[in-house]
């Protein structure tokens, strides 16, 4: 009964999909071509139809539906996110237009302009987004009044099992109806609700689940130690039809986005970064090129200056270059304007004991090596500068995590922390702009994940905003 009720329910989605693109249609073909008064839109309506134009008509409904389906709009979201959904009906929308457009220009249908689809695009756009929140919401009030449930079986009940429950019971609006876990020991603990139905052994998992009248069922089971259960559970679930969910955090890996790709007929669970998988990357790196070049540019007499000013202060080259680790620990050569003097590399050994901050980096507040002018480039942050060309390169981006010298890579202790390296280092980040050598070893890296884990070009340009206020004030410069 249940699956009838969702595949009539995708059904009206369908429907209504196909009904928005037509009434969209409709609309701009009505102001495209003059049709206000009522009188014309009759006369337009009384034109005869051939069968061309009727197979034209399907056709551009079939290609409008196919682009819906292959965006993944017809599976069930009862969990998942709204703005995920919003993207995907974009995408949708876009792509479906952009097939619209292809198809009127191959069949030669006069009145497909830039225009016409354009003013298409964004009403089919606003309708469907209409549409489909119009629905959820209305979907999300029936299931609080205890209509259109889903019966819900939890296998596991540790921590992650029960927090799973706690949510289900929180989010009425999701429509489920938690029959209760599966697992070798009763649920206890904080997360439980009082009346907690435990229903068996993971022994007994088969007869479970064949004596329950249950649509879904979450497998919150540790993989390393339960794989051959959770192999029996997901091949009983397939048995009866069952929906099996299971949450990526069963891997211990903090990521933001999983998806299931295919090799020939072989699905494949795939986990990405949190930022690889965001489509805003693209954004981010067309915001670094034309920064870092507009800045190389409009900088120049200021890098003459600067390197003028370091031969005159001290001997030795103007530039320093320094192999650094970036994104995925691949190493790179970074270019800053030189601060310090010319062996300062081969001193680092004899000065080791003299590191002022606990970790991997080294820091000294009276570092002997600099130069005069050096220090005064360090506290305005000048001699990063050159950096710009490094990001014009690709190398680095104007926000992201410090770049660090081999050095303190090869003392990294924890592995969390090497996480900072998923991502491309940057010449401004969240340390910069909060007190930088102020901050200890592990607040920064810290720091550096909590950018990594939240990651939005909005937080990108709230960190330049801030950047060079830090600067001037010189909080924490080293």
């Amino acid at each position: 009964m249940l699956n009838f009720r969702r595949r009539l329910l995708l059904a009206c989605f369908v429907v209504a999909d196909l009904g928005v693109m037509a009434l969209a249609f409709g609309v701009v073909y009505a102001v495209t071509f003059g049709l206000t008064t009522s009188g014309e839109i009759r006369s337009l309506l009384a034109t005869r139809v051939d069968l061309p134009e009727v197979a034209r008509a399907f056709l551009f409904a079939f290609a409008w539906h196919l682009c819906f389906r292959t965006q993944g709009l017809y599976r069930s979201h009862r969990i998942g996110w709204l703005i995920a959904e919003v993207w995907d009906v974009t995408r949708a929308t876009a792509l479906g237009t952009l097939v619209f457009g292809s198809l009127s220009l191959f069949l030669t249908t006069s009145f497909a302009s830039r225009s016409f689809l354009l003013l298409f695009f964004c009403l089919a756009l606003a309708g469907t987004l209409l549409q489909r929140t119009t629905v959820r919401f209305f979907l999300g009030k029936v299931r609080q009044k205890g209509r259109n449930l889903r019966h819900l079986v939890i296998v596991g009940c540790g921590p992650r099992g029960l927090f799973l429950g706690a949510e289900i019971r929180k989010r009425a609006e999701l429509g489920y109806h938690l029959l209760g876990y599966i697992d070798d020991i009763p649920p206890t603990g904080p997360a439980t609700c009082q009346g907690e139905k435990h229903l068996g052994s993971l022994d007994s998992v088969e007869e479970i689940l064949a004596s329950l009248p249950a649509d879904e069922v979450i497998i919150a089971l540790p993989v390393r130690s339960q794989y051959r259960t959770i192999a029996r559970i997901i091949a009983a679930a397939e048995d009866r039809g069952l929906m099996v969910r299971i949450p990526t955090s069963l891997f211990e890996l903090r990521l933001s986005k999983a998806t299931v790709d295919h090799l020939d007929d072989l699905p494949m669970i795939t986990l990405q970064p949190p930022m690889s998988s965001s489509d805003f990357l693209v954004v981010k790196r067309l915001m670094d090129i034309v920064v870092s070049l507009a800045a190389l540019v409009f900088l120049f007499p200021l890098f003459v200056l600067l390197a003028v000013l370091i031969r005159i202060d001290s001997r030795g080259g103007v530039l320093f270059f320094q192999e650094r680790v970036g994104q995925g620990m691949k190493r790179f050569r970074i270019v800053k304007f030189r601060t310090m003097v010319p062996e300062a590399e081969a001193r680092v050994g004899e000065l080791e004991s003299c590191n002022e901050v606990a970790g991997a980096a080294f820091k000294m507040k009276n570092d002997p090596r600099v130069t005069r002018l050096g220090r005064a480039l360090r506290k305005l942050s000048l001699d990063e500068l050159p950096q710009f060309w490094n990001v014009l390169k690709g190398d680095m981006s104007l926000v992201g995590p410090r770049p660090l010298p081999v050095r303190d890579f090869l003392k990294f202790e924890k592995r969390t922390q090497k996480r900072r390296f998923s991502v491309k280092p940057g010449l401004t980040c969240i340390w910069q702009v909060n007190g930088r050598h102020e901050i200890g070893f592990d607040d920064w890296m810290d720091l550096d994940l909590e950018y990594i884990d939240n990651w939005s070009l909005g937080l990108d340009l709230e960190i330049i905003l801030k950047t060079l206020p830090a600067v001037l004030r010189g909080t924490g410069a080293n």
